[in-house]
């Protein structure tokens, strides 16, 4: 078994104890209001990647119906399905999944960080396809000077996570440009915080 697939069992296991822990963190309020006013577009698809739980898929639904996530973890999104009963969310692999044509919005908050630079490069080569011109993504990656692998056994299984820099991020993304660009430190780790938007 590789690394990513290490990653993937151990979300799945321990989905009870994670769903506890994401719940605790606070939900992107700002991130999100933010990132639809700079559409500003009525009722857009929005695809979250690595939705969890659903507390952000709740804030998310406050500004469209035309809203749909997906993670790796089935018993993450059994809480979410209690959370957001009316939203539609799928079981699905970041690098298999299929997106739909005509997003408008892709959220991804701390969900792209067992991504190496391959998968990465990949997934935003799927994105530029699929996605509307200006559609936006929004994402938050792990951050250190230069590219990196960690590898973490907790309470929580063996999971695997790559380091950034946002230079590595931007380079990778092609065909989207930088409507903002910040590094947030957060529970004891620096997090590039980014806003990209897809050519015309």
């Amino acid at each position: 078994m590789d690394t990513y697939q290490q990653t993937i069992k151990s979300y799945q296991e321990h989905a009870a104890a994670l769903a506890a822990k994401f719940d605790a963190i606070p939900s992107r309020t700002t991130h999100i209001e933010e990132t639809f006013q700079l559409l500003k577009k009525t009722n857009p698809l929005v695809i979250e990647i690595g939705c969890g739980t659903g507390k952000d898929a709740q804030i998310i639904l406050q500004h469209t119906d035309n809203y749909f996530g997906f993670d790796v973890s089935q018993g993450l999104l059994n809480v979410a399905r209690v959370k957001c009963p009316s939203a539609t969310f799928l079981v699905a692999d970041v690098n298999s999944f299929v997106f739909p044509n005509n997003i408008d919005i892709v959220f991804a908050f701390a969900s792209l960080i067992h991504l190496d630079k391959k998968r990465f490069g990949l997934l935003f080569k799927k994105l530029f396809i699929a996605m509307n011109p200006l559609g936006i993504v929004r994402l938050s990656m792990k951050y250190d000077k230069k590219y990196k692998a960690l590898t973490k056994q907790d309470e929580f299984g063996t999971r695997t996570y790559y380091y950034y820099s946002d230079k590595e991020v931007l380079a990778l993304a092609k065909g989207f440009k930088t409507l903002k660009n910040s590094i947030e430190h957060f529970q004891d780790q620096d997090w590039i915080e980014l806003t990209l938007q897809k050519s015309a």
